[in-house]
């Protein structure tokens, strides 16, 4: 047998095994994928799972109408239409993200006026509404591992108000410390009965109680790219650096230029879901090609999610991972 023949038969047997997953994909509940891929592999670590993710998972309600951040140039209030449309990278709730599949949400927590809210440059909702659809998820779903990344905190004099929400919307549902997170297994997870994982960006608020934990645990890829060949090198180079024991996430987004902000501005143009719609269907090529190589992502986090192939991407790759 050639060498081509050889080669041409490995292609057309890794496509066929692609079609039958993406068959399976098509029939496994998105709502409950993880617990019913792993129902009989409880001993699998979480960090070996590969996860769906959004990014600024909680930037959906953000429109025109707005106002800036906190530690956001006032000037935004003047420009609101334009900067919506580069700050807003979710159409979703957070509950409908986890419903729809997802399993790692992005999540920047600012003090706002008297209370706490989710924000991506400009304030999108308040947090106890956002944090109230999440917990309905893990009642729901109470198998499904979340991973919840606080990585932009309010100030310390608002810790102690993040710290009662928290505990108070999440706190039955959020998964304590068990040695270290290099070995918490779904096994682990499931017998707790607690399936979220709080991931905070301030080491102090991280010791303030075993739910939750630093952010060290987690390498997040942000590639800071504009074109697709510059993202999936500098993704790819990542990727093969892994520290299989840490949780990683790996941005599959675009950066805007400065440029592109004035000139859309200018142009009336689709501000971020037409830049990064280049990106939407890479995910379902990507992820096998690393998987392919050898590669292991754990949490690939999009923006759009909906319109991309993200979830039904992830879910062949554990079905996959599970085959082998």
């Amino acid at each position: 047998m050639g060498l081509i023949t050889t080669g041409l038969l490995t292609i057309l047997s890794f496509q066929g095994a692609l079609q039958g997953e993406h068959e399976r994909a098509q029939e496994t509940s998105r709502e409950a994928w993880v617990a019913e891929l792993y129902a009989e592999h409880s001993k699998t670590r979480v960090v070996d799972l590969i996860l769906p993710g959004t990014h600024d998972s909680g930037s959906y309600a953000i429109t025109a109408s707005s106002p800036p951040a906190p530690g956001a140039p006032e000037a935004y209030s003047k420009v609101g239409d334009i900067a919506s449309v580069w700050s807003k990278t979710q159409d979703q709730t957070l509950e409908a993200q986890l419903r729809g599949g997802v399993r790692y949400l992005d999540l920047r927590v600012a003090h706002f006026e008297d209370r706490l809210v989710l924000v991506h440059g400009l304030v999108s909702c308040d947090l106890d509404e956002a944090l109230m659809g999440v917990r309905r998820f893990a009642r729901d779903e109470p198998r499904e591992p979340v991973l919840l990344d606080l990585q932009a905190m309010p100030g310390v004099s608002a810790h102690d108000e993040l710290h009662k929400l928290l505990q108070e919307i999440l706190g039955d549902h959020l998964f304590a410390k068990v040695a270290s997170p290099k070995k918490w297994t779904l096994g682990h997870l499931w017998s707790a009965k607690r399936a979220l994982i709080c991931i905070v960006g301030h080491s102090e608020f991280a010791a303030r109680e075993p739910e939750y934990r630093d952010r060290r645990l987690l390498d997040s890829v942000w590639t800071d790219s504009r074109k697709v060949e510059a993202l999936r090198s500098r993704l790819d180079s990542r990727l093969r650096g892994r520290d299989r024991d840490r949780f990683q996430c790996a941005y599959l987004t675009f950066t805007p230029e400065l440029e592109t902000i004035i000139l859309g501005g200018f142009m009336r143009g689709g501000g971020l879901r037409s830049l990064s719609q280049p990106l939407f269907e890479l995910p379902g090529e990507w992820i096998p090609e690393w998987m392919e190589e050898g590669l292991r992502p754990n949490v690939v986090s999009v923006d759009f999610y909906e319109h991309t192939n993200v979830v039904d991407s992830v879910i062949q790759a554990n079905q996959l991972l599970l085959a082998r």
